[in-house]
């Protein structure tokens, strides 16, 4: 080829010796340089993978422990003894998730500021109204000697593993530049209290309807805020519309308002709902009780559960328990088999308080009683500490300084004058709640189980069970406000002393009961029973359906559990389907082709479902199209409340006949249903594209496993978080995958999911299934750390046999713990 007239002849180059000598020397500094930042890289990523396998000589043990990890990187405890098994079983937490250990410490405690820096102040904060330090001294004290045996024991473990590994840590320590402090039997009370606050509810709801009270009518918030679908509205109490909806609400309250972020941080996280069941032997081919049990929470790397599989002389546990506790929450001992959903009850109520001038005092039933005052100091990583005064009353912490910021979206309310709102939360009930379930490990019959959870405090749980006679049994355990002349929903006004709580309802009176002529128990965070008091119950769309699937069945097997588990139908998207279908298509040629599309689905979320994203999308553009124009303002506020906690006023409208709601009045529903399935087309269209053959609701949800350090994405997001992924189910399915309605920015964006699930025979004990969602490992350079994202979306399961045989036969790694 000819060379270009402008270039010339071309000549080789000529380099004198010295600039060759400089271009190798660069390529041998560059070669260096690169090699020494992958060397750090390596070692700091690597930095804190403990061997798993090996000999490790542990203080305080009485004899030898081995710890098998299987192929999922479940620890299988082998111990002569409970301390022993114990002090082995924090070993292993701490090997695993010590830097989740660390977190939720300082979350329940009110020190991530320290740590994240100013970010974290409010939610510290939020933390420190409660006063876990006196919360977890005082529960700790009401231990019996064997529980703090135990308890002593598992944080000695957690402990020797510390002591260890000081200079060995893993990456999140180095990059945040902190070492974990030594761990006490308060701090394990201290994280109970997180899992407290998660299932704590109706403080939000409450501050929704104090905005709305002067602003509507008592009916219209009747209607907003429906409880069940099977009871009537309920509009406020006199009582609450006299000083909260009266004239003379404006000497106190403004007419807007917000919530703190670290309120927000702790209200808006999706649900906790759950799902377990237990069928007795006449509805089980083994002819023996099988249970299930899938706990419902927000995704999380690494997981809130940590599973293991604990074996002494005198029997074993399966299961699955939270990560810095010592007892399991779900499980199995071959004689019982157990599991536990959230019962949403009320356990949280605002009142108002009529404060002295000066501050000191506050007014209850005509005389002045003195405040009491604690001052908290909040350090901030690079900046100046915060110190602040908690003030309280006999009813709990003012939180009216939370209440009253205006950088956050969630609703809350700004009091004026010599008026505060203070907040009662029952699970802040002292007591031994985070090792209840130590008695779990050797009760032998149900009630025996029952008995052991006596002392659990906090939020209640539906505790479900059965056992190898025969019987099968749910009974709520924990703490409920005993209220007299009142329910709960709505706050009260504190001074008049007319709104008190008497302690909590006793363990007896808490409703129970033994095999029920079905032969089947189910709980999913429905209204199980005929109770006096308020909860933030969800509506009984999966519990309707597990029964259904469960009456199908004659004999059931762990498949047949398997399959509950995975189902993805969602009665509510049927529910609604069938209201469009009847709104029809008021001769719009869109509405039409949406019709044909969904007439004939079968209710399935599944990934490759156009229906499924149509009726999803319809959700999201009919509650716009109904509380936009009602609430204008507070529109967004009050579809927090409906995405987080409540049964919720945009699923009432469609069950319940003429709901006052739709807009025009009940006889406008059908137009409203048409307009609102239009809208979800638009919607699909600017997510999805216009090619129509694209909309799959695979397309539209999506997961996201974020870690603590990941959350803002960038090159810490990259290490630490995975997805986000394709994903099934929805709002209300049994395979769960809530999604947010009203927030924007996070609609079809999965927050809460099946966190766990767990299948047992009480005939097959080393049968037993279970699978987390994420790993065993909080490591992001272990293969434990990620390893049953797959499986779990697969709706795959892994054994927990306790057998020394099976153990051995699927080794990964073999740990010996010694006597030191």
């Amino acid at each position: 080829m000819a060379e270009h007239p402008s270039e010339g002849p071309r000549h080789p180059q000529y380099r004198s010796p010295r600039a060759r000598r400089r271009a190798v020397v660069g390529l041998v500094v560059a070669f260096i340089f690169v090699a020494v930042m992958t060397g750090l890289f390596y070692q700091t990523t690597q930095s804190g993978l403990a061997p798993e396998s090996g000999v490790v000589h542990l203080a305080g043990l009485t004899a030898p422990v081995k710890v098998i990890r299987d192929t999922a990187g479940v620890p299988h405890i082998y111990a002569q003894n409970r301390l022993d098994l114990a002090r082995a079983l924090g070993y292993t937490q701490a090997q695993d998730r010590l830097f989740q250990l660390e977190m939720r410490r300082r979350l329940a405690e009110g020190r991530l500021a320290e740590v994240f820096g100013a970010d974290l102040v409010e939610s510290d904060y939020v933390y420190r109204l409660f006063d876990p330090e006196k919360f977890a001294r005082d529960s700790v004290a009401t231990y019996p000697p064997e529980m703090r045996a135990q308890v002593d024991a598992f944080v000695g473990g957690i402990n020797a593993y510390i002591d260890g590994h000081q200079h060995s840590l893993e990456p999140a320590f180095r990059l945040l530049g902190i070492k974990p402090a030594h761990y006490t039997a308060e701090d394990l009370e201290a994280g109970a209290l997180t899992i407290a606050t998660l299932l704590g509810y109706n403080a939000t709801e409450e501050s929704v309807y104090i905005n709305l009270a002067p602003k509507m009518a008592p009916s219209e918030i009747a209607a907003l805020m429906p409880v069940y679908p099977s009871l009537p509205l309920e509009a406020p109490p006199p009582e609450a519309t006299a000083v909260f909806g009266g004239t003379k609400l404006s000497d106190y309250l403004p007419s807007g308002f917000a919530l703190a972020p670290g309120f927000a941080h702790i209200g808006h996280m999706g649900i906790p709902a759950s799902n377990n069941w237990v069928v007795d032997g006449t509805k089980s081919m083994s002819g023996k009780p099988m249970l299930a049990s899938d706990p419902h929470l927000p995704q999380s790397i690494p997981s809130i559960w940590y599973e293991a599989v604990l074996v002494t002389p005198d029997g074993f546990t399966s299961g699955a328990m939270a990560a810095g506790s010592p007892a399991v929450a779900i499980g199995t001992n071959g004689h019982v088999a157990w599991g536990v959903t959230s019962v949403c009850a009320d356990v949280m109520d605002l009142s108002l308080e009529h404060l002295s001038a000066d501050g000191k005092n506050y007014e209850f039933q005509g005389k002045w009683l003195p405040l009491e005052r604690r001052e908290v100091t909040i350090h901030v990583r690079d900046a100046s500490d915060v110190t602040r005064t908690i003030v309280s009353t006999r009813h709990g912490p003012i939180v009216s300084d939370v209440l009253a910021r205006e950088d956050n979206p969630l609703s809350g309310v700004k009091v004026r004058g010599n008026y505060g709102l203070s907040m009662r939360f029952a699970g802040l009930t002292p007591g031994p709640s985070a090792a209840s379930g130590f008695g779990s490990a050797t009760a032998r019959t149900g009630k025996e189980l029952v008995e052991a959870y006596r002392t659990f405090t906090t939020t209640p749980l539906n505790l479900v069970w059965g056992d190898d006679s025969g019987n099968i049994g749910w009974h709520i355990v924990g703490a409920i406000p005993n209220r007299t002349g009142f329910d709960g929903k709505y706050p009260t006004a504190g001074f008049t002393g007319n709104f008190e709580w008497n302690g909590m309802i006793p363990f007896d009176s808490l409703p129970h009961t033994e095999n029920p002529p079905s032969h089947f128990i189910v709980t999913a965070n429905n209204r199980l029973a005929d109770v006096p008091w308020n909860g933030s119950w969800i509506a009984p769309w999966r519990f309707d359906r597990i029964s259904d699937l469960i009456r199908a069945r004659d004999k059931m097997t762990a498949d047949d559990f398997k399959s509950i588990q995975r189902d993805r139908v969602s009665i509510f998207a049927l529910k609604l389907r069938d209201a469009l279908v009847q709104a029809g298509d008021g001769g719009d040629e869109d509405v039409r082709w949406a019709l044909g599309e969904i007439r004939a689905w079968d209710g399935a979320m599944t990934a490759n479902s156009r229906p499924a994203a149509i009726v999803a999308a319809t959700e999201v553009t009919m509650a716009r199209r109904v509380f936009k124009p009602l609430l204008g303002d507070n529109y967004k506020s009050f579809m927090l409340s409906e995405d987080d906690g409540t049964y919720p006023a945009s699923e009432d409208m469609i069950v319940r006949p003429a709901s006052p709601l739709w807009p025009g009045g009940a006889g406008a529903e059908s137009a409203t249903l048409r307009a609102s399935l239009k809208d979800s087309l638009a919607l699909l269209a600017q997510r999805l594209g216009n090619d129509r053959d694209k909309w799959k609701w695979g397309a539209m949800e999506t997961i996201e496993f974020a870690h603590p350090l990941g959350e803002r994405g960038g090159v810490l997001g990259w290490y630490f978080n995975r997805g986000p992924y394709p994903t099934e189910g929805g709002r209300h399915t049994v395979n769960n995958s809530w999604f947010d309605l009203g927030d924007e920015s996070a609609q079809f964006k999965v927050k809460q999911i099946s966190s766990y699930r767990f299948i047992t025979d009480l005939a097959d004990p080393q049968g037993t299934l279970g699978m987390n969602h994420s790993g065993e490992s909080d490591h992001p350079a272990s293969h434990h750390y990620d390893d049953m994202i797959g499986p779990w979306s697969r709706g795959e399961y892994h054994a927990l046999d306790p057998s020394y045989t099976h153990a051995q036969s699927s080794a990964e790694a073999e740990l010996e713990l010694v006597p030191r």
